[in-house]
């Protein structure tokens, strides 16, 4: 799998954070305004999908069960085209 780099302030979780997918996207929507991305499927078993919001960002890994984990979050980051 190929790193994703962004700039921003990185908040490294652990362990990872998991409750049902419905719970962590009504809480990162409404608390920090942060809007799901078209999920990616690593293979049959995970996904992992990206939020992001006016200030802040949020990596998530989506389980078969219907699980999400949150694995990393952070503030402050800028989308460049390369």
């Amino acid at each position: 799998m190929e790193p994703i780099i962004l700039a921003s302030s990185m908040i490294i979780l652990g362990p990872h954070f998991c409750l049902d997918r419905s719970i962590i996207d009504n809480s990162l929507r409404s608390e920090y305004r942060e809007e799901p991305q078209e999920p990616i499927r690593i293979d049959d078993k995970l996904a992992i999908q990206f939020y992001r919001g006016p200030e802040s960002w949020t990596l998530v890994f989506i389980q078969p069960d219907g699980s999400a984990c949150i694995v990393n979050a952070g503030r402050g980051w800028e989308l460049t085209k390369s």
